[in-house]
């Protein structure tokens, strides 16, 4: 058995599937496309310079090759067999375009869809893959809905449900991450697989880095700083506990000036996966301060189990995923319940945060990655029985 996959950008975040697929790959063959993109490239700053990127990442040989390190490092040395950095264009509309896009990356693919030596499984974690299905001469095609592309920023949210609906219909299996997600898809096709974690990597003790004041409680967050984020329940935290810095570590993706302004507020640059857990064993408490929308409600954050394994006190707001995790989160719904879950944590003894890190590392010892592995592969080999 080996594994077709349409994903993101190899290396350029630590998407959920290149974790399963990292496991996955300790058994089987993992032959990798970069992303094709959910939305057609604008004539804006940051398109061209994307567009560019990919032209020049794929200029030196438009065909499938010897994986390259990674740019964004990640927890295990294992990487994909081949990836291919796909030359298309982004979710064309027209019909001449979508075959002109299949026969390019056709030619990019054909050493390695003419050396089929096994069952090939045909992984899509983007709906933009269904243009190019009928090329790749698959045995099963597994949709791996990993997040709300109906709602996710940065998308043409109109044709990226078109793809998904077509991916649907198309799809042998569904794996799903959460349970609303799950049940938007036909029942006999779909299973639930949520995310995982690298329980090891995150409860295992590091140094504090040197951006971090320990002289001070801190609040931390990770992640892409987006639309998601309730700017103003933090800025109203950050005013009310004038004593306490908070931290968000990402990238900059919405216009967050008012934070910036806040003299408590620390705002640092993206890191690299494998550094996260330093920053989590030494923040006070870790938060997921979301808005409720309709992406939020679907939602299954990898951070919420990584904050879990490495053992950091977790308030969160209230949707879906939280609910598994009742017993080791705490879930605040105003400013008052936000600034009440904050003060009880800051006095935790230090014979408290031990006990809190063994229970909060029980709650997800059942869901690392290797786990969610086996898991997919036992779904897939049933979908192959005869």
């Amino acid at each position: 058995m080996e594994f077709l996959v349409f994903g993101e950008d190899w290396g350029r975040h630590p998407s959920s599937s290149q974790h399963i697929l990292q496991a996955i790959g300790e058994k089987y063959p993992v032959h990798w496309i970069n992303s094709i993109g959910l939305r057609q490239p604008t004539l804006t700053r940051r398109d061209l310079k994307r567009v560019w990127e990919k032209i020049c990442a794929a200029r030196p040989k438009l065909s499938a090759r010897p994986c390259p390190k990674a740019t964004v490092p990640s927890l295990t040395a294992l990487e994909p067999a081949t990836i291919t950095k796909p030359m298309v264009w982004p979710m064309a509309q027209s019909s001449l375009l979508r075959h002109l896009n299949r026969q390019l990356l056709k030619r990019q693919l054909r050493r390695h869809l003419n050396a089929k030596q096994s069952q090939r499984i045909i992984w899509a974690a983007l709906p933009s893959a269904v243009d190019y299905l009928d090329i790749c001469d698959g045995d099963l095609v597994v949709y791996y809905c990993g997040d709300d592309f109906s709602a996710l920023a940065g998308v043409d949210h109109q044709q990226a449900t078109r793809a998904e609906q077509r991916l649907v219909a198309r799809a042998d299996l569904i794996f799903a991450c959460s349970p609303a997600l799950q049940e938007r898809f036909p029942a006999s096709k779909t299973v639930l697989l949520p995310h995982g974690v690298h329980l090891s990597h995150f409860a295992k003790p590091t140094d504090c880095p040197d951006d971090i004041d320990l002289s001070r409680p801190s609040i931390g967050f990770y992640g892409s700083l987006n639309a998601w984020l309730d700017q103003p329940l933090l800025l109203r935290l950050a005013k009310a506990r004038p004593n306490f810095n908070f931290y968000f570590i990402g990238r900059q993706d919405s216009d967050i000036e008012t934070l910036r302004q806040q003299g408590n507020i620390i705002l640092l640059p993206a890191k690299p996966h494998h550094q996260l857990a330093r920053y989590l064993q030494h923040w006070t408490m870790a938060i997921l301060p979301f808005v409720d929308n309709e992406q939020i409600q679907a939602c299954n954050p990898l951070k919420l189990r990584e904050y879990l394994a490495a053992g950091c006190p977790v308030i969160s707001s209230r949707y879906p995923a939280t609910l598994p995790y009742h017993s080791v989160i705490t879930t605040a719904t105003s400013t008052d319940e936000w600034l009440t879950a904050i003060d009880h944590y800051i006095q935790w003894t230090p014979q408290q945060r031990q006990s809190y890190s063994r229970q909060a590392y029980r709650a997800v010892a059942n869901e690392s990655w290797d786990h969610r592995a086996i898991q997919a592969v036992e779904a897939i080999q049933q979908g192959l029985s005869p």
